[in-house]
């Protein structure tokens, strides 16, 4: 059996609403792209050499090297993993320099876009990137996608880091194939 849906007068008005501001936003995009509209100038130029840092960020874990000058002072990386607390630049420093010592680290397919603010829209110079990650420790090598958002001060030093991604598990799984290493890591914790 088949259904009729009954739109009443006041639906009709509400999707005749949304199909108008969609029509419009359509119109507005293709003719910013089509150069018939004026579209207003973004200024990119923070959100780029912020972007440089975050670039400059991975570079250093590719190579083994963490450059503490890239964040602020009161820098916090925000603890995006269960029961996980944020952490201030001295513990995210030592942390980062665990990681590099015990891992090679490969940034693939990465994608940076501007973020905004969320008030006005405007881009704000803070940085988004999307990527997948190659880690390897020993003969053993992972996969990792992830999301971070990055935040800077008007120094362009970072403020804030959330990364997004199941670090944990990629990290356990390149351990259970290297128990020399995790043995080494238990008689370090003793």
């Amino acid at each position: 059996m088949y259904e009729l849906a009954v739109i009443s007068p006041t639906t009709n008005s509400i999707y005749m609403k949304n199909i108008l501001i969609l029509s419009s936003a359509i119109l507005l995009i293709v003719g910013c792209n089509q150069n018939t509209v004026e579209c207003p100038e973004v200024d990119m130029s923070t959100y780029e050499k912020n972007q440089a840092t975050v670039e400059r960020m991975f570079a250093g874990f590719q190579n083994g090297e963490i450059d503490p000058s890239i964040y602020a002072s009161d820098f916090i990386e925000v603890g995006t993993g269960f029961n996980e607390n944020d952490r201030g630049k001295e513990e995210t420093m030592e942390q980062y320099r665990i990681f590099t010592s015990l891992l090679s680290m490969d940034l693939q397919e990465e994608v940076y876009l501007p973020g905004v603010d969320s008030v006005n829209y405007e881009v704000d110079g803070s940085v988004r990137y999307y990527g997948q990650w190659q880690m390897q420790m020993g003969e053993a090598t992972q996969k990792l996608m992830t999301y971070g958002s990055f935040e800077f001060n008007e120094a362009g030093e970072m403020t804030t880091l959330a990364h997004y991604a199941d670090w944990t598990a990629t990290f356990n799984a390149l351990l259970a194939e290297n128990p020399e290493i995790m043995e080494q890591m238990m008689q370090a914790a003793e």
